[in-house]
């Protein structure tokens, strides 16, 4: 499906949860009864998490069509056009709506910080074919719907503590979806081109090594036209892109949660040189790194 076919309509979210989420950054939405017959498009410039709580829909976004079910979670990143349909009858969804800009990453202990850039990129200039929608299964529905109402609530209570309250089940509600994603990305089996998932897993593992064109071609038996070809169409970015979003995400997440100095997170992400890093994350996210840190790094 053609994103340039695709008819918009206004965004679906309810005035109560747009205000919420322009002021903090972070709303919560509760569909006891959800249901819509016909498709309506649409997209946000925020990250949205959906979860079934009963019944099931289909979701259609720009080149795929999903049957979801009770359990089923999908965490659409960044401006993904989409809509639902539901051809069974009502549907019980909990949506939440994540603005980065203005609510910023909890700190998460490792590994599970690491699979949170996995699931949801720092910024959208992170994202690319694979990591735009993540579709996980909640074991343990009842609990996470629980943790969602409760935060739900919070919100709509705006009582003495609830900023603290929503801060924390947040956080908790991040854990979650950590724990249970699978390590890395995982496209689903049927999209998974063998000799381009052995080329884009070697560029995430030695993306802070120097890395040679020739050595991708080897690894996939392909020349480089066609190797160039293939990973572009498998994810969407040059195998040169991929590297530089890797190396800044790498980046991203040293500024925020570590005191190393700029020169050496620039070299530990696979920089050649002080004024190529400054370059090349001022031209990604329209800053230099000292004043990014500034304004993410949580004061000691």
């Amino acid at each position: 499906m053609n994103r340039k076919n695709l008819q918009l309509t206004k965004s679906p979210v309810k005035a109560n949860a747009a205000d919420q989420l322009k002021k903090t950054g972070l709303a919560v939405e509760y569909f006891p009864a959800f249901e819509q017959k016909t498709h309506e498009f649409h997209t946000h410039n925020f990250v949205e998490m959906l979860f079934v709580i009963n019944g099931t829909f289909r979701h259609v976004t720009a080149d795929r069509t999903v049957d979801e079910t009770a359990g089923g979670l999908t965490i659409l990143n960044y401006n993904q056009f989409h809509t639902l349909k539901t051809p069974n009858g009502p549907v019980e969804l909990m949506n939440v709506y994540w603005d980065l800009k203005k609510q910023p990453v909890p700190d998460l202990p490792d590994p599970l910080a690491a699979r949170l850039q996995d699931l949801i990129p720092i910024h959208p200039m992170l994202g690319h074919r694979l990591n735009r929608i993540r579709r996980l299964h909640v074991p343990d529905p009842g609990r996470f719907t629980q943790i969602l109402h409760l935060l739900h609530r919070e919100q709509q209570a705006s009582s003495q503590g609830s900023e603290a309250a929503i801060e924390t089940l947040f956080r908790l509600v991040l854990i979650e979806l950590c724990r249970i994603a699978p390590a890395g990305l995982n496209p689903p089996e049927n999209e998974i081109n063998p000799r381009m998932e052995t080329v884009r897993l070697y560029l995430e593992t030695h993306f802070a090594e120097p890395i040679r064109l020739d050595t991708l071609c080897e690894l996939s038996n392909l020349r480089q036209a066609n190797l160039c070809r293939q990973f572009k169409a498998y994810t969407g970015l040059s195998t040169g892109n991929y590297l530089k979003q890797r190396r800044l995400a790498a980046a991203l997440q040293k500024l925020r949660t570590t005191s190393d100095k700029i020169l050496t997170i620039c070299h530990d992400c696979g920089f050649s040189d002080i004024s190529n890093f400054n370059r090349t994350f001022r031209s990604a996210f329209s800053t230099p790194p000292s004043e990014y840190r500034r304004q993410n790094h949580p004061p000691v």
